[in-house]
């Protein structure tokens, strides 16, 4: 195989290599260039130099183009095409980054309320504010409402409802009662230096008494008096129905009514609201 006298090592012109290479150079032209390896393959090598372009015509600009700057790989046109397409799009990316600002500005001028219009229609009576968005703005559109008128309320039923006081008030006059709910730790002791009694006082007028006391236990309690021959026995009621009057009431727990209405200080005929407390009075045997 003859090989090209013009093909030759970077440093040895008169030595190339038997296989393509970039290290092939060919001597042919000034300054020394690479060849495409295809090239060497298809003329350097091949023992076809005597038809190679170059060989034949070493300023041939077509030619040429097989050739590249010494210690420089070939490129492929394509890849660099790519890469400068990339950078292209790179460019105009980062463009639109920096004024997109300024864009969306002209691109919404004029779009965008700066501020409310404001649409007024008179009408008579009363008037509502309807605001709807535009394509100038926002429009607020004042829409006509009924006019009100005066209904008289019905006259307010009478009740003969009495509220009790609630716990820890007396209850009556002469003599007066206290409901109290014990809490932890409290005493008849206690009690009675509160409500200026005694314990003997407390423990005779109670229906039943636990001793100690038990924590929320409704204790009923002398007020401000100590003697209490001759009272009933007491115990505590919560109404559980509105319109119950003292004398049905009564009439359901069997008991006497007029001592019902007496010792919370009632008339027969007063009704009960729902969750009231009561002293239910019982005759001693």
């Amino acid at each position: 195989m003859k090989i090209c006298p013009f093909l030759g090592l970077t440093h040895d012109p008169k030595t190339p290599a038997l296989f393509p290479t970039d290290r092939n150079c060919c001597y042919q032209v000034r300054p020394l260039r690479t060849v495409a390896n295809h090239h060497q393959e298809q003329y350097c090598l091949a023992g076809a130099h005597q038809t190679c372009p170059i060989f034949l015509n070493p300023e041939d600009a077509l030619a040429r183009e097989v050739l590249y700057a010494q210690g420089r790989r070939p490129r492929s046109r394509r890849l660099v095409l790519l890469a400068l397409a990339a950078l292209a799009l790179l460019a105009l990316a980062l463009t639109a980054w920096v004024y997109r600002d300024a864009w969306l500005n002209a691109r919404f001028k004029g779009s965008l309320p700066g501020s409310p219009v404001w649409i007024s229609t008179p009408t008579l009576g009363l008037l509502s504010t309807v605001v709807t968005p535009t394509l100038s703005g926002f429009a607020a559109t004042v829409l006509p409402s009924a006019t009100p008128t005066l209904t008289p309320l019905p006259p307010l039923e009478t009740s003969s409802v009495t509220p009790l006081p609630g716990l820890g008030t007396p209850i009556g006059n002469d003599p007066a009662f206290v409901i109290h709910r014990v809490v932890a730790g409290e005493s008849l002791t206690i009690l009675s230096r509160r409500y200026g009694t005694t314990e003997t006082a407390i423990r005779a007028i109670n229906l039943m008494l636990p001793v100690p006391l038990w924590e929320n236990w409704l204790v009923v309690v002398p007020y401000q008096f100590e003697d209490v021959a001759g009272l009933p026995l007491f115990e505590v009621y919560q109404v559980k129905a509105d319109g119950l009057s003292v004398a049905a009431l009564a009439q359901q727990l069997n008991v006497d009514a007029g001592l019902m209405a007496r010792y919370n200080h009632l008339a027969l005929d007063d009704e009960f609201a729902n969750g009231q407390w009561v002293l239910v009075a019982h005759m001693r045997r």
